[in-house]
């Protein structure tokens, strides 16, 4: 009996030996994951996903040794003696059967007999275990016809349901909009739609991508909260998440009897978010992250239940990847999703032993080869350049001259006059051309616009670092606990050559700890050092307890981090905060003062039940006056600063925001909410020093 239909039921073994080999692929993954952890940058964790659809798609792959599915091969192989050993024993009496029936001295008709008999019984032997394949091959098919139809309709309702709704032309947010389009150099024009049922933010379609908005966000975001959630959608529309998204769907369809696979698409959506959070905190700026964080977790809290679509790239995320964002979004730097070499060093191991096939056992030549295990293509160097956009120097369209100019600042950078520009990668994210070096030390950003040099970086490992550099970076801790030992995991050396603050500088991060030293002098710029709560300095601790306590209106506040931080001739403080961030106080580290208190908290808790209000309805809670004489109680009773004298200005663009000024005294920040709690005191000391 022959197998129904020979090209399904070939499409359906290649199916079947590409889930293992992905399984397999997807714990390599998740263990590359936990080694490297904080080690790679979102984007990276994001990108180590991709390789999976690479190995679902490809139908042939060139052979290797270092192929991780030898180990398939060799477990087949055992498989394959055993199963031999049992089937000899078995067609032994057969034999022996028509044997004894060939010498028979009965007549022919009664010698055919038996040979008809084992005839049937070798027809059907096979006939079981083709049957048993032929069920599971229509299962599968079933399952994907059936998935892959309830999918398509799903979609296909949510895109009939948005094509009744409006375009969204309120002035204010859609020049918001369109001011975070141009900021992130996206050109295509992107319409801003109207959600209808859907809560969440989001963006719809992958050709003609809409980012879809609803009335009740509009109405109670404020213009920051607004943009950091553009800036976010948009990021998915500049990476093609919906694209990828589709794609990986299809490929799940197809395999909808692997869990392991469901899982991975899962992990990867996950990763997908916190990836975009990176890309969108690129444009808004390290010092708006928290508000950033604050926003998209409050998001994530009410509208993340929704299940996920492959047409929509929307909020997603359980409790533990709200947890994962929050400490990405409260560790992020600009590195944070920038091109590393550990990240592509992780990518091309990862790809050097998944894309690839099993190589056939040289003892046995005869053996016929695994389709699955020997027929998928890796990505040459060749098709990776094209993917990356990757130009030689020389056929590049950047100016010799400027080229020369790039190679003789990174050569003084490293030290090494031997340093040579070999390509320039246009990433796609980045408003700057990306010049590496050819040895994979350093490279160089250059604007696409303008032609400047915009910065110089590279990564060290600690082994690599000058005895120096390491001398000053355990000094710079030692100033603030004389008792550690500081051992960096990541290095990097930066020098920007615009800006408001060009630098060039060592930084250098620990097991929390980080520093960093001035690239010439090796003076100390900056260092902090992370304690468990138990072993912060107790009376700094005990004076930021007391402040909020007394600005919470007595109710205690638990802090569940301590950090001791010192920037160079502005502050040495402890900083004490909660897990979410909604209550922090920062303390003096010398005279334990404090500077800084911030109560989130309390003011989400104010205004819980006040209607929403939009930026241009905001008008002063207190005439200038009312403000001095509202601040002052609390002023003089947690800073010890008399607002006597002093003179009130309110936020042109928020006036909440107040700024109490007295000449040669401290200068006074605050917020106010719409109770007319101050929520919010920042001091800043005549000298400019906080300590």
């Amino acid at each position: 009996m022959e197998r129904p239909n020979t090209s399904l039921s070939s499409f359906f073994d290649w199916v079947l030996e590409t889930s293992i080999m992905a399984s397999m692929l997807v714990g390599l993954i998740l263990c590359m994951k936990v080694i490297l952890q904080n080690k790679l940058s979102p984007r990276w964790h994001y990108m180590l996903w991709l390789v999976i659809i690479a190995r679902l798609l490809l139908p042939w792959a060139p052979e290797s040794s270092y192929s991780l599915y030898n180990l398939l091969l060799y477990g087949r192989e055992a498989l394959r003696t055993a199963d031999t050993q049992v089937k000899a024993p078995a067609e032994s009496p057969i034999q022996t059967s028509v044997q004894n029936t060939a010498i028979s001295t009965a007549p022919l008709e009664v010698n055919q007999e038996p040979q008809a008999s084992v005839s049937t019984l070798e027809e059907k032997q096979p006939s079981a275990s083709f049957s048993l394949y032929e069920f599971a091959l229509y299962v599968w098919l079933s399952g994907v016809v059936c998935i892959g139809f309830l999918t398509i309709v799903a979609n296909r309702r949510v895109y009939i349901s948005l094509r009744k709704q409006p375009v969204i032309t309120d002035a204010r947010i859609v020049a918001l909009f369109e001011q975070c389009r141009k900021n992130m150099s996206i050109k295509p024009s992107i319409p801003l739609v109207t959600a209808g049922n859907i809560p969440s933010p989001a963006v719809l379609g992958c050709i003609r991508p809409r980012v879809l908005l609803s009335d009740f966000i509009m109405r109670t975001l404020d213009d920051h909260q607004l943009r950091y959630i553009f800036y976010h959608e948009l990021a998915h529309v500049k990476r093609k998440d919906v694209a990828a998204n589709w794609l990986m769907n299809s490929l799940v369809i197809l395999h909808w009897f692997n869990p392991i696979l469901w899982y991975a698409f899962s992990r990867m959506r996950e990763d997908q978010e916190i990836a975009c959070d990176a890309l969108a905190l690129t444009f808004i700026g390290s010092e708006q992250k928290e508000k950033y964080g604050y926003t998209i977790i409050s998001l994530l809290e009410h509208y993340s239940k929704r299940k996920p679509m492959p047409g929509l790239a929307t909020l997603t995320g359980g409790k533990k990847q709200m947890k994962r964002r929050i400490m990405m979004i409260k560790s992020f730097q600009k590195k944070s999703y920038r091109w590393s070499a550990l990240g592509l060093a992780s990518l091309i191991t990862l790809s050097s032993v998944t894309l690839v096939n099993a190589k056939e056992l040289p003892q046995n030549p005869q053996k016929p080869t695994v389709s699955g295990l020997a027929n998928v293509p890796v990505l040459n160097s060749e098709e990776y350049s094209k993917v990356e956009k990757k130009f030689t120097i020389n056929d590049s369209k950047l100016d010799p001259k400027i080229i020369a100019a790039a190679q003789d600042e990174l050569r003084r950078f490293l030290g090494d006059p031997k340093a040579e520009l070999y390509e320039v990668i246009d990433t796609d994210v980045s408003k700057d051309w990306l010049l590496p070096n050819k040895n994979g030390k350093g490279i160089v950003g250059i604007n696409k616009q303008t032609g400047q040099i915009m910065w110089i970086n590279a990564d060290y490992t600690w082994n690599e670092v000058a005895p120096a550099v390491k001398e000053a970076a355990q000094k710079a801790i030692h100033q603030l606990d004389a008792a550690k030992t500081f051992t960096a995991q990541t290095v990097t050396k930066e020098k920007k050559f615009s800006g408001e603050r060009p630098t060039n500088e060592w930084r250098l991060e620990g097991a929390g700890m980080r520093a960093g030293l001035d690239a010439a002098t090796l003076d100390v710029i900056y260092a902090s050092v992370v304690y468990p709560l138990a072993q912060a300095d107790k009376k700094a601790l005990a004076a930021g307890q007391n402040a909020l306590q007394v600005l919470n209106g007595g109710k205690p506040v638990a802090f569940d981090t301590a950090t001791h931080y010192y920037d160079k001739g502005i502050s040495d403080i402890w900083r004490f905060s909660d897990n979410g961030g909604l209550y922090v106080a920062e303390v003096g580290a010398k005279t334990d003062k404090v500077f800084y208190t911030y109560m989130y908290g309390k003011r989400q808790a104010n205004e819980a039940k006040l209607p929403p209000i939009l930026d241009k309805d905001r008008k002063p809670i207190y005439t200038k006056e009312q403000a001095v004489a509202a601040a002052k109680p609390m002023l003089k009773k947690v800073f010890g600063i008399d607002l006597t004298g002093y003179t009130v200005e309110f936020g042109p663009e928020n006036p909440y925001f107040h700024t109490f000024t007295k000449k040669g005294q401290p200068t006074i920040q605050a917020h106010v909410d719409r109770t007319g709690m101050f929520w919010s005191y920042y001091v800043i000391p005549s000298n400019g020093m906080r300590n």
